[in-house]
């Protein structure tokens, strides 16, 4: 069984403003640290939430003139005081697509094979900016 610490995916220092669902305590606002496909580290100010605890997330993804309000559920890994790392637990895959092309810049592994086989030519590289 994977273990809720363990970190399987390329974190990336990201800051985007994000809401959070949290049954029993509502909506509250926060802001990234990092992101990866796998989750992220949040800023929530002077809140803590419990270990295991599921929120619903919603945050925006703009990659070059693109621009998306993405949702995923996502299970609080660690949690201190103002900060939280978040585990994703569902996860759409337009949502992952757009996640991808962000972190890496490119949406589906055919792209990553397409780019690194015309590494040369960076007029057809899919890219994104923060």
């Amino acid at each position: 069984m994977k273990k809720v610490e363990d970190r399987y995916n390329q974190r990336k220092a990201l800051s985007l403003d994000i809401m959070l669902s949290v049954r029993d305590l509502g909506l509250m606002s926060g802001k990234t640290r990092n992101v990866s496909l796998g989750g992220m580290s949040v800023d929530i100010g002077r809140i803590s939430l419990e270990k295991d605890r599921l929120v619903d997330i919603v945050f925006p993804v703009n990659c070059g003139d693109e621009s998306r309000q993405c949702k995923a559920r996502a299970v609080v890994a660690h949690s201190s005081l103002g900060d939280i790392g978040l585990m994703f637990s569902e996860l759409d895959s337009n949502v992952t697509q757009m996640l991808r092309k962000l972190l890496f810049g490119y949406a589906t592994v055919s792209q990553r094979t397409y780019l690194a086989q015309n590494n040369s030519d960076s007029t057809h590289a899919v890219s994104c900016h923060e």
